[in-house]
């Protein structure tokens, strides 16, 4: 939050400066380029999903590495789920899933078997509700507590690592996620998987654009502002797991790519 106020100070000393030292019109040309400038600055900040200003962000690895990490939002889905996880299983990668705490409630069993077979869970909200990423301190740190105690009851493991819903992110979210001892997690590429039913699509975008020590971004959960059909994931899945491993690129386990611990010590 002190950021977002330096940023507001900055601007208003800006425009203040620009009616005092420039004449007209020219005060008024330079008092509107500062407020352009300022509310530039803070939309960048909440829209650019990797961008560390408001919470720090992680979305690809500190070092040079010929590896990437697979994540999944939005689960877990009885419909789709279980089904990511046969094809991560017989293609031997362990994956990040970033769950909705409500969803951890009405589904533990699958939760559980994301941690039996080896993956991360992350905290992806609690509900993933439209608006969330505009609420304030109050509101989001309900969201957050109550994924994590959803996770922690369902697998006995409390998440380090959050996404937010949609990737956007606001001053209170920052002060929240440093009072909860948590890092926000963006990624290098996301296949859209959430909006487009073309599997040739999803899969040609992130073999194609994915980089080495990349994070990236396909959804096991269906619904929550995106379609209801993740079958396009389910088959894009083993086209894009063969054409990284073509590429040279080993998928490793998200903690190991980014270099952080994905659970708060018991």
């Amino acid at each position: 939050m002190l950021k977002a106020i330096a940023i507001k100070l900055a601007a208003i000393a800006a425009i203040v400066a620009c009616f005092v030292l420039l004449p007209f019109p020219w005060c008024w040309v330079g008092a509107g380029a500062s407020l352009a400038l300022g509310l530039g600055v803070m939309a960048w900040a909440v829209f650019n999903v990797n961008s560390s200003i408001w919470a720090r962000t992680l979305w690809r690895s500190p070092v040079p590495v010929k590896a990437v990490a697979l994540t999944f939002d939005d689960g877990p889905d009885p419909d789709f789920t279980p089904r990511v996880l046969d094809l991560l299983k017989e293609k031997d990668v362990q994956a990040a899933f970033f769950c909705v705490g409500a969803r951890v409630r009405q589904h533990p069993a699958l939760a559980k078997r994301i941690a039996q077979e080896g993956h991360t869970l992350g905290n992806h909200s609690d509900t993933h509700a439209m608006w969330i990423n505009f609420s304030l301190h109050g509101k989001l740190r309900r969201e957050v507590r109550d994924c994590n105690a959803a996770i922690e009851a369902a697998v006995g493991l409390q998440p380090c690592l959050y996404r937010a819903p949609h990737g956007f992110k606001n001053p209170a979210l920052g002060d929240v996620l440093r009072q909860e001892g948590m890092v926000a997690v963006g990624w290098q590429v996301r296949g859209f998987d959430a909006v487009v039913n073309n599997a040739a699509r999803i899969a040609q975008r992130i073999v194609e654009s994915a980089k080495p020590g990349g994070v990236i971004l396909l959804h096991d959960g269906a619904g929550l502002q995106g379609t209801s059909d993740r079958n396009a994931t389910l088959e894009a899945l083993p086209v894009v797991i063969d054409g990284l491993r073509a590429r040279g690129l080993e998928i490793v386990p998200l903690e190991a790519l980014l270099g952080v611990k994905v659970y708060a010590q018991g």
